[in-house]
């Protein structure tokens, strides 16, 4: 990782809106096969939680941009990672490989592998800088997949996640059913998450009703779907509609913010946005 002063400073766990945050900066993390992993850091003061932003099939650390921002705004430290091995070059592949050639580039296991390599360096890194308070993975698409395989949901790729996040954001998740995903793969996910779609966000099986099975899936208990009006997949993605790439930053906030000791909250009503939470 290139050399920028650590901060140390022990801090409680707050997300609260906070103002005066350091702006972006670009860091590479080594993994353990010498591999780099070129990341957009978004700092905060103190030894703040910590969110690692994981983005879909094709993109890069300029994706998801609006959430990566509204998580920094909201006191944590942003580490949005490019994954390289499931960069624009395996999108093309997925492009150019007929009927299915996406959601296979999607479902490749040595891409998810090389993901949960980036995890484990980034985490090993960040945990040595200083002991984190909280920690969320929060995902788009293929980084959705990212997201609930960490949190304990079976694939067809055979990894398994580690659990070591305290809440979870897969935002256009894949469904469960035939593929990636087998029936009941999210009966075993314990810890909070939140799924974000959108009515216009098709998936590669058909409509985004498609996705709502993964949450149907989830067992109870800190688990909530936001359904977003209009929003497409590319805009929840954080690309070309500023006002989804909004809602869904204030979103993750809330929920989030929410994440506190006691009862759980009910999410605030929002114009256009659709709630289910158990």
């Amino acid at each position: 990782m290139t050399n920028r002063p650590a901060l140390v400073a022990p801090a409680f766990f707050a997300l609260a809106l906070v103002a005066g945050v350091a702006p972006a900066a670009a860091d590479l993390y080594r993994r353990a096969d010498g591999a780099e992993i070129e990341a957009k850091v978004l700092d905060a003061r103190g030894c703040a939680p910590l969110a690692i932003v994981s983005h879909g099939l094709g993109g890069s650390l300029a994706g998801n941009a609006t959430l990566a921002t509204a998580l920094n705004r909201a006191g944590f430290r942003v580490v949005v990672p490019s994954h390289a091995e499931s960069g624009r070059d395996l999108l093309i592949r997925g492009i150019g490989g007929g009927r299915g050639g996406i959601d296979r580039a999607a479902s490749d296991r040595a891409a998810h592998l090389a993901r949960q390599a980036d995890l484990d360096t980034i985490l090993a890194v960040e945990e040595k800088r200083c002991r984190v308070p909280f920690k969320v993975l929060a995902g788009h698409s293929m980084g959705a997949r990212t997201a609930l395989v960490e949190a304990g949901a079976a694939s067809t790729s055979g990894i398994e996640g580690r659990d070591r996040f305290d809440a979870y954001i897969a935002i256009s998740p894949l469904g469960e059913g035939p593929g990636f995903f087998p029936a009941g793969a999210m009966k075993a996910i314990r810890k909070p998450v939140l799924m974000i779609t959108g009515t216009e966000d098709r998936s590669v099986g058909g409509t985004y009703e498609t996705r709502l099975s993964s949450y149907e899936g989830l067992p109870p208990g800190r688990k909530r779907l936001a359904v977003i009006e209009g929003a497409t997949h590319r805009a929840l993605g954080g690309r070309g509609d500023p006002q989804v790439g909004a809602m869904v930053g204030t979103l993750a906030v809330e929920f989030l913010q929410q994440l506190r000791p006691g009862p759980w909250a009910a999410a605030g009503r929002r114009a256009g946005v659709t709630i289910d939470e158990k």
